[in-house]
């Protein structure tokens, strides 16, 4: 069996997200050229994962993932996309792989993910070994799941002779996680988190308060930014600022490098160059124990808001789910 893509050292230790690129409803400041530049940039300064999906503006996301992804080599930079959970059968998994390909303008996807868990109707013996023929043909390096479930997980591994899960990416950052079982279960199958939403779209970031919330309809409807959020994590939001004053960096660096400690691979999202170097900025920070400690402390009083890795109900047919994000 072929290694796993995260046991590689050439993978960095924190990627980019792209759900904001091509999608409609994260505010002003999201031009097309701008994210091109900005991912580019990224990557030329060791950011070399980066994560879209072909859901994410319908398939812009994986376009202009593409065209920043011309300038480079195909060794410098991995790239995971996923598949949405209602084209998520042994049917459809060619025809969407090909699509992301065909936009991503790529031989092969190092990652492919099943964007969350597909619905009650759908084989899933079927589909994962599907996509253990396509590893088979060149056209996945390596499979993974998002918003998945341990159980789910169990099945999929089941279902494949070669190939194992590699990583499950789920809403994780320091106040919004799932049951520390579905934790220990990656952990100890040694699969991969990777943290969509690891600064919690911003709350963790300062730049945001109970009198001065977010624009863009993707965070106005966010739950975290409710002003009781904003005051139940005063002591937590504190001591960020505090250690950040006194290390002379950014809270947004101090999240991300506290996240790469705890061993997960955070994909931060952005809007333009600026945003990029900072969280390039991040990787080189090393926290101490006095202050990991800190704010764990700062966390204990605070608790954190446990999260479902569920978000879409199974039961419902994937043609309702399609028609859903015809809106988005």
């Amino acid at each position: 069996m072929e290694k796993n893509l995260f046991d590689s050292s050439n993978v960095s230790k924190i990627g980019l997200g792209t759900w904001q690129m091509g999608l409609k409803g994260w505010g002003s400041g999201y031009e097309e050229d701008e994210l091109v530049q900005a991912l580019r940039t990224g990557i030329k300064n060791g950011l070399n994962f980066i994560d879209t999906a072909e859901i994410y503006g319908m398939g812009k996301s994986e376009s202009l993932v593409g065209e920043a992804l011309r300038e480079f080599d195909r060794k410098e930079f991995f790239v995971a996309t996923k598949i949405a959970g209602f084209n998520a059968t042994s049917k459809k998994v060619k025809i969407s792989l090909k699509g992301s390909l065909n936009r991503l303008k790529l031989d092969y996807v190092d990652l492919y993910q099943v964007h969350w868990e597909p619905s009650i109707y759908t084989n899933l013996s079927e589909l994962f070994r599907e996509l253990e023929r396509n590893v088979e043909e060149g056209l996945i390096g390596h499979i993974g799941v998002s918003n998945f479930s341990a159980e789910n997980i169990r099945k999929a591994n089941e279902s494949m002779k070669e190939r194992k899960i590699e990583s499950n990416q789920i809403k994780f950052n320091m106040v919004e996680r799932p049951n520390h079982l579905l934790i220990d279960f990656l952990n100890s199958n040694e699969i991969k988190l990777i943290a969509w939403s690891p600064l919690a779209q911003g709350f963790l970031s300062g730049k945001y308060s109970a009198s001065k919330r977010p624009a863009g309809t993707v965070r106005r409807i966010n739950g975290i930014f409710k002003p009781q959020n904003f005051e139940r994590f005063t002591p937590l939001l504190q001591e960020l600022q505090r250690i950040s004053e006194t290390r002379k960096i950014s809270v947004i660096q101090l999240v991300l490098a506290y996240e790469k400690h705890q061993g997960v691979l955070p994909i931060p999202g952005f809007k333009n160059t600026n945003q990029v170097k900072e969280i390039v900025s991040a990787n080189s920070v090393q926290l101490t124990e006095f202050e990991i400690s800190s704010i764990e402390m700062a966390l204990q009083r605070s608790g954190i808001l446990e999260t479902s890795v569920g978000f879409y109900p199974r039961f419902l047919p994937n043609s309702i789910a399609r028609l859903g994000f015809l809106f988005m």
